[in-house]
């Protein structure tokens, strides 16, 4: 009995990870064949794409990753342009050059 019950419950499982990949109506929520055009419960025109949210992930972590090497490449180019700064020493020798 125990095996057939753990059966069960991978099997509902295996249908709610279903679930996740199905159209849903906009409106009802309800699932959707992906080949219907409106939902047959109320007749809404919206139906939604189980892969809309993946999209939006693989394009915001594009985003990220061009921004980021835009960033790094600013930075370098930057970094080149901070001009030497003399020390201490220096200034004292340059000031006795002069003074001579």
């Amino acid at each position: 009995m125990n095996k057939n019950y753990k059966n069960v419950g991978q099997a509902q499982d295996w249908r709610m990870t279903m679930l996740h990949y199905q159209y849903h109506c906009a409106c009802c929520n309800k699932v959707v064949n992906s080949t219907d055009k409106e939902c047959p419960e109320c007749g809404s025109h919206n139906i939604r794409s189980p892969f809309g949210f993946w999209i939006f992930c693989i394009l915001t972590c594009l985003a990220v990753a061009i921004l980021f090497k835009s960033v790094q490449v600013y930075l370098q180019q930057h970094d080149t342009d901070t001009p030497a700064q003399m020390n201490i020493f220096e200034i004292l020798q340059h000031d006795e050059k002069t003074n001579k």
